[in-house]
């Protein structure tokens, strides 16, 4: 599959598997000008890659927990969500999907820790000394995040065996699992375990990135998605793509190993493509890649206001990549999460995409059916979009001429009510 996309008067295109250019060179036009000094149309073709047929109702929204949710609540807008991150049992779970019959619940669990903060070291030394992680001191075990959970060694297939077991006994009414921090880089400083006669033994450079222990997580994860889809159980991994060295690029074997294995992907640190060009290149190609494999990509916006701008801006960025399998929450950065997010009405339906996204003087703007999305590249200098045709803003206002933005902000516009002609103006 492969995506055109415009910019100025030049017409290239990209494959969407390998992001390879097919196409004449472009101008010399650049407006992501940092490290990866990406030429001036790749985000865009890469958010096209994904953008065939969109459910109708775009924007597509998931939850990240119903913890704070009532039963009359899921009732009355439980048809909104594809997906719950966390869903916290039975009760609501059957009130979900006698609403939403096709919606994902997932079951939460830490990934490689005990899902148990209570069970301390001394319990793991009494019950099973052997599954324990430790740092390179090879007496302290090993922590992630700062949570007191003791990390376990995810490469002793007594342990997978266990979280396997553990992983089939989910709450009732879930039909996913839902992996807490996969990463690639080290965060527990993780270097070894202790064998049968309680000798360290090191495995892992003390290095926050170490191939051996990416390639270890990677293969985890293969042997776990393997036994739960055998048992016809989604996958949904936590995954923040920009923490490792290599940006996690979808050319890289582990990263295609990882999307290869799940069922979907959820990052965790969207809001960082409002702010940095390097996140805004590195997410689009991640949700191109992972919807032209059949796999959903759930973006969550930590935002440091709940403003109407603010999401607004987090629903245009959203919008100028999202396909079939791509969905939104958003949330005020180190929130508690349970809570159905407000979008402040930017939730409003805008239909299909009328086909590619353009770049215009340092911005992305995508047309919709029922509106039009845009977005000023971070790091750009303030911009004047053109609008030619009939739109709204979210209140109703009419919007003609331009729009002037400055970098890292988005704009949503519409057509009127129940006007599902804005590709007439593409």
């Amino acid at each position: 599959m492969s995506a055109t996309f415009a910019l100025k008067d030049n017409v290239s295109t990209v494959s969407c598997r390998s992001f390879r250019w097919v196409g004449p060179v472009l101008d010399g036009t650049r407006w992501l000008s940092v490290a990866m000094r990406c030429s001036a149309g790749a985000l865009i073709a890469v958010a096209l890659c994904v953008s065939g047929v969109v459910h109708a109702g775009q924007p597509q929204k998931f939850l990240t927990f119903d913890s704070h949710m009532t039963s009359s609540e899921v009732k009355g807008r439980a048809n909104e969500y594809v997906f719950v991150w966390g869903a916290t049992g039975p009760s609501l779970g059957a009130a979900f999907l006698q609403e939403s019959p096709g919606v994902v619940l997932g079951a939460y669990f830490p990934y490689s820790r005990d899902p148990d903060a209570k069970r301390g070291l001394d319990y793991w030394k009494s019950a099973h000394p052997a599954w324990v992680a430790y740092t390179c001191d090879g007496a302290t075990p090993a922590t992630m995040y700062g949570d007191t959970n003791i990390a376990l060694d995810v490469t002793n297939t007594d342990v997978v065996a266990w979280q396997v077991g553990n992983f089939l006994k989910r709450p009732a009414g879930t039909n996913a699992v839902a992996l807490d921090n996969f990463q690639f880089h080290n965060d527990g400083h993780i270097c070894g375990s202790k064998d049968a006669s309680g000798r360290f033994v090191q495995r892992y450079r003390p290095v926050s990135y170490d191939m051996v222990y990416a390639q270890d997580q990677v293969q985890w994860l293969e042997r776990i998605a393997a036994q739960l889809h055998a048992n016809r159980v989604k996958v949904v991994v936590n995954h923040i793509p920009d923490l490792s060295p290599d940006g996690d690029d979808p050319a890289s074997p582990i990263v295609k190993r990882m999307v290869q294995s799940v069922d979907g992907i959820l990052d965790e640190r969207a809001q960082l493509a409002l702010r940095d060009p390097h996140k805004s290149l590195l997410l689009a190609k991640l949700v191109a890649y992972a919807g032209s494999s059949g796999k959903w990509m759930y973006l969550l916006y930590q935002l440091d206001d709940l403003d109407r701008s603010s999401i607004e801006t987090a629903v245009a960025n959203y919008l100028t990549m999202a396909g079939p399998a791509t969905a939104i929450y958003v949330s005020r950065k180190d929130d508690a999460y349970g809570y159905q997010p407000d979008f402040k009405g930017f939730d409003r339906s805008i239909g299909d995409p009328c086909g590619p996204a353009v770049a215009v003087r340092g911005a992305i703007v995508r047309r919709y059916s029922g509106g039009m999305a845009m977005f000023a590249l971070p790091e750009s200098s303030s911009v004047s979009v053109p609008v030619s045709g009939i739109y709204t803003d979210i209140d109703g206002a009419p919007v003609a001429g331009s729009i002037r933005l400055v970098a890292g902000k988005g704009r949503v516009l519409y057509t009127h009510e129940g006007d599902a002609t804005g590709c007439a103006a593409s």
